[in-house]
Parts: C-alpha cells; sequence; structure tokens
C-alpha cells in the first residue's frame, strides 16, 4: 500500500513558510518506503508467518507495525543502470527543516555492526554498553581473498550475520587489494544475501556498501546514488562521513555536476569544512574527468592554499600525479607544468617522501619524465628549458631519441642556444646519423640569435654532410631583412669559405639574391646575381630566379645583356630554360630587343645535346615568327626551317604573304651543342 501523501501548492506554502516543518514533522512518523523493486513472494512469506525484521539501527525509535519490509531481489539488494535521464535539478524541499534533526542523528549514531542475542536471522539493537565485536574467522577472509568477483553460498552460509557485517566492512576498505579491477560484484552479492537471506533490515552500512558498489567504472551510476540518497531520506536513515566520503568518490568516477554541488551542500550543513576538505580531492578529479579544467585549477589552487597554511595533506601524491598527467594528455601543457611547480612548492618545506628512491623533491620520476616528454612535444620553452637544465643535464634521466628532436626543435624555435645546441650534442653523442633537419634548427636558431658566421658554418657542415640536398634560407633572409646592414657580411663570410676550401652552403647566396629582389630593383639584382654565381657552384637557381623577378621588356633586356658574364659558369644543361623565356619573352614585346632575343637563341644551341630537344618550344618559335613578320624581318625564313624541323607546320596561307620579305641564305639559328 502506497504511503499517504498530502497535497501542498505553491501558494499555500507562500502564505504559511511554516507548513514545511510541519510537514516533516509528520513524514518523519510515517512508514519508511518500502524499497523499490522487490518480489512479491518474500514479502507475502514473512507477512504470513508474521516474522519481524527487526529494528533500524539508528537513534531513531520506530513502531513496531512500521518497519520496513525487505522482500526478495529489492532494490537494495541488487541494483542495475537504468536507462532514464538523471534530473538536472534535485530540490531537497525540507533541507531547512531537517538540518537540526540530521545534527542530532550524527551526535547520536550507533555502531555499523549491530550485535545479536541468537543466531537467527532477527537482530536487534545491543542494549549493552559496548556491543561485541566478532572476530574474523578463515572463512570470511576467503570472502576478502577471494580471487573471483561472486561468493559461494555455501560460504555464506557458514558465516554467522555478525561475522557476515563484520566482512562487508572489511571488504569497503580491502577490496582493492585483492582484485585486479574492482567491480563491485562481490559487494553486491554480499548485501543481496544480507537482506534476501538474513533479512537485515536496512541501514547505513548497506546503503554505504551499495555506493562503493558503484565505484565500477562500467557497472556503476550516478543515478543510483541519487535514488539511494532518497531512500535514505524517507527512512531517515542519517549518512555518516564515510557514506560521504563514498558518494563524492563515486562522483569523481560518475561524474554528476547537479548532484554534486548538492551533497557538498549538504555536507557543510551537518559536517562543517573539515569534511569538504577531506573531498576535496575526489571533486578535484570528478572535475577534469567532465572536462571542466578551470573549476578544478581554481579547486586545486585552494587546496594549495590550506597546505601552505597547515601540515596537513590535502592532496594526496596520486591526485597530484593524475591532474599532471590528464591535463597534459589534454594539451594544457603550461597549466600541467604550473600544477607541478606548485606541488614542488609544497613539498620543498617537507622531509617526508624528499629522500625516497625514485623521487625528485618529493616527486616521483616518472611524473618528471612525462612533463619533460610533453613540454618538448608541444615546443613549450620555459618548462623545456627547467626540464632539462634539472633532469638531463644533471644526470637523472636518459631522454629519448624523438624527446631529444622535440627539445632540439624547441631551442630552435625559441631562439634557445644552449638548449638547442645541448641536445644537438646529445644525439651527436649517442651515434645517432643526424639529418637535414638536425642542421637545419641549428641554422635557424643561430640565425634567428643574429649569429651569422655559426649560422653559415653550420649550413656549410650539412652542404658537406648532404649534398645535393635541397637547402632552406628563411633564417637568413630574415636575419638580412631585420638587418639589412648585414648584406655585404654575408658576402665576405660565403667568400671566406670558399677560399677555405669549404663547401659554400646554397642558402647564403639564395638568401642574398632574396633579400636584395625585395628591394624591386632589377639592376641591383643583376649585379648581385654576377657577384655572388661564381661561389654557387654551376647552379642556374640565380638566372631562374632573374626570369621570376621580371616584369617588363627592360627586365628581360638586362637579363639578356648579363647572360654572357653569367653564363658560362652555369653547368651544361640547366639554363635552358631560362634563355627559352628569355627569348620568347623579348620576342613577344615590341619594346624587346630583337637582336638580343635571336643571340640568347644561339647560346640556347649551345646547351642542346640533342637536336630533338624540346627547346626551343613551340610557343617560343611562334613569337619569333610573329616579331619577325611584324618588322619585316629576313631571319623569320630560319626561323620557318627550325620550325619545321621541330614537327611545327605553318600555313601555305600566311607562306603567301611572307612573299615581299626577303629571302637570305641560309641563316644558323642555333650554336653546334658544346660550342659558343
Amino acid at each position: 500500500m502506497a504511503a499517504p501523501r498530502q497535497v501542498v501548492d505553491g501558494l499555500w506554502r507562500c502564505l504559511c513558510p511554516s507548513i514545511d516543518a510541519a510537514l516533516f514533522q509528520k513524514t518523519s512518523r510515517l512508514r519508511p518506503l518500502v524499497l523499490r523493486r522487490l518480489t512479491s513472494t518474500a514479502a507475502a512469506a514473512h507477512e504470513e508467518d508474521g516474522s519481524s525484521t527487526g529494528l533500524l539501527t539508528s537513534n531513531l525509535t520506530l513502531p513496531q507495525q512500521q518497519h520496513p519490509v525487505i522482500e526478495d531481489g529489492s532494490q537494495l539488494a541488487q541494483r542495475s543502470k537504468k536507462t532514464r535521464p538523471g534530473k538536472n535539478q534535485r530540490l531537497w524541499q525540507h533541507e531547512k527543516a531537517n538540518r537540526k534533526l540530521l545534527k542530532e542523528q550524527y551526535q547520536h549514531e550507533v555502531s555499523s555492526l549491530p550485535t545479536t542475542t541468537t543466531t537467527s536471522t532477527t537482530t536487534t539493537t545491543a542494549t549493552t554498553d559496548q556491543p561485541e565485536t566478532p572476530a574474523i574467522t578463515t572463512p570470511s577472509l576467503d570472502i576478502l581473498t577471494l580471487p573471483d568477483n561472486t561468493i559461494p553460498p555455501s560460504l555464506l552460509a557458514s558465516l554467522s550475520t555478525p561475522t557476515l557485517l563484520l566482512t562487508l566492512t572489511r571488504l569497503l576498505t580491502s577490496h582493492s587489494k585483492h582484485s585486479k579491477r574492482f567491480t563491485g560484484l562481490k559487494i553486491r552479492s554480499l548485501v543481496h544475501y544480507l537482506v534476501t537471506d538474513r533479512h537485515q533490515p536496512p541501514n547505513e552500512l548497506l546503503y554505504r556498501a551499495l555506493v562503493v558498489a558503484n565505484w565500477d567504472p562500467e557497472r556503476g551510476s550516478a543515478w543510483e546514488l541519487e535514488d539511494i540518497l532518497k531512500e535514505m531520506d524517507k527512512a531517515s536513515i542519517a549518512p555518516s562521513k564515510e557514506f560521504w566520503r563514498a558518494a563524492i568518490k563515486l562522483l569523481a568516477i560518475h561524474p554528476d555536476y547537479t548532484l554534486r554541488n548538492l551533497i557538498l551542500r549538504r555536507i557543510g550543513v551537518v559536517y562543517g569544512e573539515e569534511l569538504i576538505k577531506e573531498v576535496r580531492e575526489d571533486v578535484i578529479l570528478g572535475l577534469l574527468r567532465e572536462r571542466q579544467e578551470e573549476l578544478a585549477l581554481e579547486a586545486l589552487e585552494e587546496v594549495v592554499g590550506w597546505e601552505e597554511e597547515g601540515e596537513r595533506r590535502w592532496m594526496s601524491g596520486t591526485g597530484w600525479d593524475t591532474v599532471v598527467h590528464v591535463l597534459g594528455k589534454r594539451g594544457y601543457t603550461e597549466e600541467a607544468f604550473q600544477v607541478l611547480m606548485m606541488r614542488v612548492g609544497l613539498e620543498t618545506g617537507r622531509e617526508e617522501g624528499r629522500g625516497e628512491e625514485g623521487r625528485l623533491d618529493g616527486v616521483p620520476m616518472e611524473v618528471w619524465y612525462y612533463m619533460l616528454e610533453e613540454c618538448s612535444r608541444e615546443s613549450y620553452l620555459e618548462g623545456t628549458k627547467y626540464l632539462w637544465g634539472k633532469l638531463v643535464e644533471n644526470g637523472l634521466v636518459v631522454p629519448s631519441d624523438g624527446m631529444l628532436n622535440n627539445t632540439l626543435n624547441t631551442g630552435a624555435r625559441h631562439c634557445d642556444e644552449g638548449l638547442a645546441t645541448g641536445a644537438f650534442k646529445e644525439l651527436a653523442g649517442r651515434g645517432i646519423k643526424m639529418t637535414g633537419l638536425h642542421y637545419e634548427a641549428l641554422v635557424d636558431c643561430y640565425a634567428d640569435q643574429g649569429k651569422l658566421e655559426e649560422a653559415l658554418e653550420v649550413a656549410s657542415i650539412k652542404a658537406e654532410s648532404y649534398p645535393g640536398l635541397k637547402e632552406e634560407s628563411r633564417s637568413i633572409l630574415r636575419l638580412l631583412v631585420r638587418e639589412p646592414e648585414m648584406a655585404n657580411r654575408v658576402f665576405e663570410i660565403l667568400k671566406e669559405l670558399k677560399e677555405k676550401g669549404r663547401k659554400v652552403p646554397a642558402s647564403g647566396p639564395v638568401a642574398l639574391l632574396e633579400f636584395v629582389g625585395l628591394q624591386g630593383d632589377m639592376g641591383a639584382l643583376v649585379d648581385a646575381l654576377e657577384r655572388v654565381q661564381p661561389l654557387m657552384e654551376g647552379s642556374d637557381w640565380g638566372l631562374g630566379y632573374l626570369c621570376r623577378q621580371a616584369k617588363t621588356a627592360e627586365d628581360w633586356n638586362l637579363i639578356a645583356r648579363a647572360y654572357p658574364r653569367i653564363g658560362p659558369t652555369m653547368t651544361v644543361g640547366k639554363p635552358l630554360v631560362a634563355l627559352n623565356d628569355t627569348v620568347r619573352n623579348l620576342a613577344a614585346d615590341r619594346e624587346g630587343d630583337l637582336d638580343l632575343a635571336f643571340a640568347r637563341l644561339w647560346d640556347m644551341g649551345e646547351h642542346l645535346v640533342q637536336r630533338v630537344a624540346k627547346y626551343p618550344t613551340e610557343d617560343t618559335l611562334m613569337a619569333l615568327l610573329d616579331r619577325c613578320y611584324w618588322e619585316k624581318d629576313s631571319r623569320i625564313w630560319a626561323v620557318i626551317d627550325l620550325a619545321r624541323e621541330k614537327g611545327i607546320q605553318v600555313d601555305e596561307t600566311d607562306m603567301r604573304k611572307l612573299s615581299t620579305i626577303p629571302k637570305p641564305e641560309r641563316i644558323l639559328l642555333l650554336a653546334p651543342a658544346g660550342k659558343s
């Protein structure tokens, strides 16, 4: 039969606020709610036999006829996950009225383990001053050490009820020592047996056991904790400190922000700030699981303030390690490093744990190594530099090759010469084959610091170690843009390297030409190329760069005139692309010098290995035909012959229009291959 109800609307409560206290007094005398999901078979059997289930182990005296009925398969005995959504807002309607009652209950709490007068299933509250605590027996020890998460029924039947209750208490504190992964099934089995077979009434111990059982990361649920609190409030069972600790830990595993705040408010009302501080670690871990990193860090700073004021530790070492690990994995490297520094600051004034093996300043070496890895991977300079000096330079850890590469890149990115060179030397000392990326990182580091000679020296070593590898010049170019007066110094250093027989890095001349090209003066760019071309070891990059910078016919004329001075130093076969572009642009523009176009066409033949080569291209020859026809130049006939050699057909109609142009003797447009 359902419990009686009285409907109170909002208007009634506004007009008569004292109705809350009156209702609470009335509901406290009502029969506690019968636990849900109980099978009716066991309940009917108990009612027919008239058996008593005993008194609640609390200081509230209930009439005998109002004892809660414990039925087989109850909600208390075995719970499962619910598919319904959890309530986001829970209103404790009688919070103000029952504050005083809850405090009184806490002051008169009885022992969690009731004594029995017989071996029957009926338990009564002890009348003696001190209840006798049954000794733990060998069968009960078997329950604690069972490898499985289920308990054999025969083992349970061989133990008395007080022993089972004591075993349950021990199980709540020792479960983690005897199982690889906590599931809570053993606790649920024992609670189910106590309620269904031994007919134990609902009490704080059994409810707390169910809360601990919900620590199971797979089968646990915060919704069940919400229902447990409802049932305990309706049955007037006061939660203990151990219950609240277990509840907050449950919410660290299965977070529920609203429910956690409601529990913390109740804890503050009944127990004050002391218990709030004790559970703050689980609150922080729950906030991290909810991905509320900012709130977690605020709570952690509050804990640091508490620990600085007194000698007690409010945060365990495992809690600190967890916060650092989670923040680091989620990309909050700077915050993780700050948390580590907070912990080091707290451990500085403590002697405990500082001399232990495997620890540095009271912090495990694994945490130090992990933070060095994360800071170097995220290129966090402050953390990487501090940890490198504290760990690697002192010989406390041996970083991996990947960590050294990350440290080298971090130093290069932030222009930290000491950090970059330290990582580079560590890699070289291991006999690892260095790649161009290692040298390039050092070049960037030196160049960004303004050390031009060191940058070009390392670039020269790279060019000697890896010939033919493409070289980057961004860092040297940034230096020249930042300090233009060092442009002449670049040429002098490159010339000195050439005189010493060292390999001149291509990144030096390239950076110098790019810097001059930024000025937009083609004449200055041509002059710069004439100076550095002898240092480029036959590379045609400079000529190609001139062609890419040319915009007007005058620019192309300058390039064509400069070619005789810079062309002979280029490797055979490479300038064909630049020459082809020069000829085409000179011929296509009416202001271009046609004589220079044919002169560079002659030079193109010098680099042709075979006459079937694709140079000059079809568009270049067509540009020459159009220009010669427009100027009535007799060299058009030689261009036509060259086009036919390349397989390009000329329209006969166009041929008849050329009758006005005199046809001279055969003209050779391309120089013989390999001859000027």
